[in-house]
């Protein structure tokens, strides 16, 4: 006779769950009507969690039961992060937020590829240490435009290009604005992006290209990683080659015309400017003048469409159109309720070309 398997809770679950939601401790040892202190001791895995409680905490945390059985792990967000935990305008809690439903969305992905194929995974990763003098963001971002076949000019639809390179790109709603993006590479699954939705569309972009170069160059942490990040994502938007005899005698206008063309901001191609010499510090150090006169820091001119991701869409359409799963099936996999599900999964995406997992 066949022995049943006893499942173990993870207190390591609940704590994504509780931070996933953004609730302290203390708010839900009192919704659960137990004591903080012990709460501290189940998360810790110094006391069991009562069975008696564990309807109420899916219907406050809003997780199935068997999330909370799950052997899973709470990982950390990685070298680039660090910066968010820096900056003061931002909350811890807020962070930890953040970080927690990152975990989430690692851990729906890594469920739902078991048994769908998605492209091969070709964002490398380099030591700039190791690279010597040639160790620059900005030749990396030359190598990378290379190696992926990029025409000169524009990148027409970054979303596109990240993520037929293996990446999943994931708009989030950050609850912020202070964050535009925040990235995780935990291999084998792919590197996952998460760009704040609330952004323009410039922003958005360049916040993908960001991200895109702490993947490539920050798999530990480094000083400058910020600024790293950022010429990397200037030059990769707009190399310095093809936008330089664009950047003579700029006006708020000519600014304008840049942006719908190269579909960066106006502040980031006068910043462009400056770092590769084609203007003065002064002349710059004016335009941002001029920029701010206008209202345009803020809110700029020249809007365009945001680009689109598809793959995760594509990936759980997969599932609904080809695999006979209906949503029902998919809240059971990935233990979340109906109304995550549809927030979080309900958009259609265009058709594409996934494979099922042999």
């Amino acid at each position: 006779m066949k022995r049943e398997e006893t499942r173990t809770f993870n207190p390591d679950m609940l704590v994504v769950a509780r931070k996933s939601r953004g609730m302290t401790q203390g708010e839900l040892a009192g919704a659960l009507s137990i004591t903080s202190p012990y709460l501290s001791k189940i998360e810790a895995g110094m006391k069991p969690f009562p069975e008696t409680k564990l309807d109420a905490l899916c219907d406050i945390l809003r997780y199935q039961k068997d999330f909370f059985f799950r052997a899973e792990r709470f990982l950390g967000m990685g070298p680039a992060f660090v910066y968010h935990r820096m900056r003061q305008s931002v909350s811890s809690k807020l962070l930890e937020k953040v970080e927690a439903q990152v975990n989430v969305y690692r851990m729906h992905v890594e469920k739902l590829l078991r048994s769908v194929e998605i492209a091969e995974c070709k964002i490398p990763s380099y030591d700039l240490d190791e690279l010597g003098k040639n160790g620059t963001p900005e030749n990396i971002a030359r190598t990378i435009r290379a190696s992926w076949y990029l025409p000169s000019g524009p990148i027409r639809d970054l979303v596109k290009i990240v993520e037929s390179v293996g990446g999943i790109v994931i708009p989030y709603d950050f609850g912020t604005m202070q964050i535009d993006g925040v990235s995780q590479r935990v291999p084998p699954l792919p590197p996952l992006f998460f760009i704040n939705s609330n952004i323009p569309a410039d922003r958005w972009r360049f916040s993908l290209a960001h991200e895109l170069g702490h993947i490539i160059l920050h798999d530990t942490p480094r000083h400058d990683m910020e600024t790293e990040a950022h010429r990397f994502a200037a030059e990769l938007l707009m190399p310095a080659k093809e936008i330089a005899p664009s950047l003579r005698s700029l006006t708020l206008n000519k600014l304008l015309d840049l942006k719908l063309y190269w579909k960066c901001s106006m502040q980031a191609i006068v910043k462009k400017a400056k770092d590769i010499g084609a203007i003065p510090e002064r002349t710059a150090y004016y335009l941002f003048a001029q920029l701010s006169k206008a209202g345009y820091r803020i809110n700029e001119p020249g809007e365009f469409p945001r680009e689109q991701p598809t793959l995760l869409t594509k990936i759980v359409e997969v599932y609904l159109d080809k695999l006979g799963y209906t949503s029902i099936d998919l809240c059971n996999l990935l233990a979340i309720y109906p109304n995550d599900f549809n927030v979080l999964y309900s958009k259609t995406p265009e058709k594409g070309h996934l494979r099922l997992a042999t």
